[in-house]
């Protein structure tokens, strides 16, 4: 009988350690959960630096004021392709343009680029609860889900408009005569036997689409108030999974067509709106650098014979930059209600939040308007992070990239880092150390003209831009004798882009070593 005691009593002591063993792995893996932080993860489509704490103090965005005191805003930062499609790819993958093979408005990465995982599709990998509302893809906005690979829980596109007002017509417009005057041209397109959604909004469009528009509704008569609402009830179901968290939220403004509510508009006196200071081409500048915005002709009260370095009506010009400024105060709003919710649930200063901006927008300067340039104005993006281990109130002149937010989202959250990058982490630039660096003292971007590629760095003080000739992208060998153009500003002493320096004699060793720099990159980084 003892000698049986004793056994059981071994057996119970054995059972009782594996057991006190098992729960101080689960404490430790909770421990472990816990400390990987929750994203929030804020994209707003064209948004360019036109932001109060950028330094323009004519605009209303008080919100954007707020989350840049709470943490850090990059000031040189640029995407690598100015337009929705390709720079979106590059971010949610952490990859080049010449990686993702997406060069347009119409290629999905996942067919591209087969092998790519998405950001959000690795967060699900490290324990992740992902979730969306609005644009984050393009590509991926006609897919299904939304690229649903990136969701443990499904993306929604709210449709919920506020009952007041009814559904803005085609998702874009709220103002009565409009909604009228599209009405019947909807009914005159169906008598005719045009019953295709897609050729009824071509219909339509050709006949009437305004560029602008201010109407006395509320903000969830437009897309981007409903999306915030969805969003709110998104982050109460992730909050209650117990697990970390990603909330991607995709703001459509200062998209055009520019509509906001009128109360936004009020906020600026069209009359002291002050129009680009140089609205010429510049001098010496390959012309295939330029184009002629096709986007904003597309719309019914914009002249559709303007061509490269013709100059919009200065009338037209202020509505535009009205507009702009009021979508952007508009998405300023939506902001503040995301930060004020984490706020109301005692969250906010542990939440990662970070937000940028797909690529820029021409405002009239060199006489463009939209994107799809290699210019400052169409590359420059505001780029904030706050959170946990993130200085407060900090301004980083270094020059980076949308796609280091890949690898730096990932060491903020504490989460075991991704090796699908082209980027490099910006953590080292996030605390209050002045005298931090980075291994690159440049940024990168790349557009393409028909079958012309030109690839630019983009230094703190410097751009330079090569054309490459015959469909040349990074994975091919580099010839000069493909190159058809070149381009040199300095905007130290020509920060309007005036003119191109890369012929002068005085930048000849800068131009020398700017090219050295970029075909460095080009042959040894991007393939």
């Amino acid at each position: 009988m003892k000698i049986k005691n004793y056994t059981w009593l071994l057996v119970s002591l054995t059972l009782l350690t594996c057991k006190a063993q098992q729960a101080s792995i689960s404490t430790v893996k909770a421990e472990a959960s816990s400390d990987k932080k929750n994203i929030l993860f804020i994209a707003v489509d064209d948004l360019k630096p036109l932001l109060s704490n950028y330094g323009h103090p004519e605009m209303m965005t008080p919100n954007f004021d707020r989350l840049s005191k709470m943490g850090v805003s990059f000031t040189n930062a640029h995407v690598q392709y100015a337009v929705c499609g390709p720079s979106r790819a590059s971010v949610m993958t952490g990859t080049n343009p010449d990686k993702t093979k997406v060069w347009d408005l119409h290629t999905d990465f996942r067919e591209s680029a087969p092998d790519l995982i998405s950001m959000p599709e690795y967060l699900i990998s490290q324990g992740y609860e992902t979730t969306a509302v609005g644009k984050i893809y393009h590509k991926g906005s006609s897919s299904p889900g939304h690229d649903g690979k990136s969701w443990s829980i499904p993306h929604t596109q709210p449709k919920n408009y506020d009952s007041a007002y009814g559904d803005p017509a085609f998702e874009y417009y709220q103002n009565p005569e409009t909604k009228k005057t599209m009405s019947l041209l909807v009914n005159e397109a169906e008598a005719k036997g045009i019953t295709k959604p897609g050729q009824l909004r071509s219909y339509v469009f050709k006949r009437l689409k305004p560029s602008t528009e201010s109407a006395e509704v509320s903000d969830e008569a437009y897309q981007d108030g409903i999306y915030t609402q969805e969003a709110l009830k998104k982050l109460n179901k992730l909050i209650k999974t117990g697990k970390p968290w990603f909330l991607g939220v995709g703001y459509q403004k200062p998209h055009l067509p520019f509509v906001a509510p009128k109360k936004y508009w009020d906020l600026y006196d069209r009359d002291k709106i002050e129009l680009a200071k140089f609205q010429k081409l510049s001098e010496g500048t390959p012309s295939f650098a330029f184009h002629n915005y096709g986007e904003l002709r597309a719309f019914s009260d914009i002249d559709d014979n303007y061509d490269i370095g013709d100059i919009i009506d200065e009338n037209k010009q202020r509505e535009l930059i009205h507009g702009y400024m009021a979508c952007i105060s508009y998405i300023d709003a939506q902001l503040g209600k995301l930060m004020d919710a984490l706020e109301a649930k005692g969250i906010l200063d542990d939440t990662i939040i970070v937000l940028w901006g797909d690529h820029g927008w021409h405002l009239g300067d060199h006489a463009e308007w939209c994107k799809h340039s290699n210019f400052e104005q169409a590359t420059r993006i505001p780029f904030m992070f706050s959170g946990p281990g993130i200085a407060k109130n900090q301004n980083v002149e270094t020059p980076v990239n949308l796609v280091d937010l890949f690898p730096t989202i990932f060491e903020l959250a504490h989460v075991k880092q991704s090796d699908q990058t082209d980027g490099k982490s910006l953590v080292p630039l996030l605390d209050n150390d002045k005298n931090t660096t980075i291994n690159m003292d440049y940024a990168y971007h790349q557009y393409a003209r028909g079958k012309r590629m030109g690839y630019s760095i983009r230094t703190e003080k410097y751009r330079y831009t090569e054309w490459h000739n015959n469909d040349y992208r990074s994975n091919k060998p580099y010839k000069d004798e493909n190159i058809v153009g070149r381009e040199l500003y300095d905007y130290d002493n020509d920060p309007l882009e005036t003119k191109n320096w890369v012929n002068d004699a005085n930048y000849k060793n800068i131009a020398t070593q700017l090219k050295d720099k970029l075909k460095s990159h080009v042959t040894n980084n991007l393939k």
